[in-house]
């Protein structure tokens, strides 16, 4: 493949897709034997048998290869392995890793550093100091004015908001910035023991919705997935059930609303039958054309 990103220990050239649009046309058109239906997330999700991977990523094990090093680093390397430090010394947080483009060794000069944080607690700590150290500490600060319309221009494809809005929402933000001068985006997630288990549950999609909502509780708001528990204000238009949660598995839409914010949502509604038997409704974001912004 003739792309712009390389292996740098084998020299193997790959591209990047850009959206999650085109990333699911490309599997669609080569590996369309790995779609199927999943009743779990109520649509057609690209599940990949155990014996068809080669290789799995480890974030943790890359974080920890990257602290461990006794050799020169790269200045990219060096940044990522500062900001993983400095967070785990302060926070005492061990379960710390590295994903994105470090992680498979397809970073450039100019790569972002990503980092996963996991479990519940581990999180709270994290978010917590980042709360803290973001525009106080010189190494951590928020997107610039001019960052700021360049992150939007690269969402808008996909989260078709108003600038203004865009910027009061990401202004807001500390699980993504720059730190010293390189973007960052730091991913909170639960332990898999943390999530409601694959299969505890029955999705069915119902349509699309856009409405007013107001926030009620949006401790869940900062991980991946992000929740927020919500009330309806008013129906708009396209589905009208009694929705009670904002749900995504992009990063994007976490951090967004407050508690007591009121959103205007376009997603997916959906239909939750637990196994436990209890059933509710909860709007989902993450289709190309989906978003939430803050109305008050």
């Amino acid at each position: 493949m003739n792309g712009d990103r390389v292996d740098r220990s084998t020299g193997r050239r790959y591209r990047r897709i850009p959206t999650l649009v085109d990333e699911y046309r490309y599997l669609v058109e080569r590996y369309s034997y790995f779609i199927n239906f999943d009743d779990f997330y109520g649509r057609e999700v690209p599940l990949v048998p155990v014996n068809s991977i080669e290789f799995i990523y480890n974030p943790l094990k890359k974080a920890e290869e990257l602290i461990a090093s006794n050799t020169p680093l790269d200045f990219v390397l060096e940044d990522v392995k500062e900001m993983v430090e400095d967070i785990a010394m302060a926070t005492g947080v061990k379960d710390i890793g590295v994903s994105g483009s470090v992680l498979v060794n397809l970073y450039t000069n100019t790569s972002d550093i990503d980092i996963v944080v996991y479990g519940v607690d581990n999180g709270v700590r994290v978010y917590r100091y980042l709360l803290e150290v973001v525009g106080k500490d010189p190494r951590y600060r928020r997107y610039s004015p001019e960052n700021l319309y360049e992150l939007f221009r690269r969402r808008v494809l996909e989260t078709p908001i108003t600038l203004k809005y865009f910027v009061k929402q990401v202004s807001r933000k500390v699980l993504e910035g720059y730190f010293k001068n390189r973007e960052y985006f730091v991913r909170l997630v639960k332990y898999s023991w943390e999530e409601p288990s694959y299969g505890s549950y029955r999705c069915r999609k119902l349509g699309k919705t856009l409405a007013k909502l107001r926030v009620v509780d949006d401790r869940e708001s900062i991980y991946t997935p992000c929740r927020y528990r919500v009330e309806v204000v008013e129906h708009i238009k396209g589905v009208k059930v009694d929705i009670e949660e904002v749900y995504s598995l992009r990063g994007r839409f976490a951090e967004i609303a407050k508690k007591d914010d009121i959103v205007i949502a376009f997603g997916t509604v959906e239909l939750i039958e637990m196994k436990n038997s209890r059933v509710f409704y909860r709007l989902y974001l993450g289709d190309e054309g989906d978003y939430m912004m803050i109305a008050r």
